[in-house]
């Protein structure tokens, strides 16, 4: 059976939501992957505050935006500090997700609802599906939506 990971836009949800979406699918980890994980809409999810209101429920939280965000400044920025190319501190990233989802059940978190506007989707879950994991995004409708493989011709910007 391949592992799979789900991911989550919280958009503008409110944290109630948020977590009942969450726990119907039985994730344990939130891996936050939004380049500036701060929002005016949902405050709730802010970095500075989102792995301790997470703790009651059992949720762990960890924090790759800086590493897998969808701002091509971001990862530039990393990369630069670390001496290494956006790709490898990309590529770094994703063998660091995957290893944490082994141990847990996890989301993706990211700030737009539709996966289909975000890199979530056009970025991340692509390197997933193509390392053999199934990728299934929660809507804030509670339904699910599995990730799918995109045309590598397209003319989607990339984030190196």
């Amino acid at each position: 059976m391949a592992q799979t990971i789900y991911t989550i836009g919280h958009s503008n949800l409110n944290f109630m939501k948020f977590i009942s979406l969450i726990q119907a699918n039985n994730i344990t980890h939130i891996i936050d992957i939004r380049s500036i994980p701060y929002s005016r809409r949902a405050p709730w999810s802010n970095k500075s505050r989102l792995s301790d209101i997470l703790k009651p429920f059992k949720i762990r939280y960890t924090y790759l935006g800086h590493k897998l965000g969808g701002k091509k400044q971001t990862i530039h920025t990393v990369s630069k500090q670390q001496g290494s190319t956006p790709k490898e501190i990309y590529d770094e990233a994703i063998g660091i997700l995957l290893q944490l989802s082994l141990r847990n059940n996890t989301a993706l978190l990211c700030a737009e609802g539709d996966p289909a506007n975000c890199h979530r989707q056009h970025f991340v879950a692509q390197s997933l599906i193509e390392s053999g994991v199934k990728v299934i995004h929660i809507l804030k409708n509670g339904t699910l939506l599995e990730a799918w493989q995109e045309d590598k011709t397209s003319k989607q910007p990339g984030l190196f």
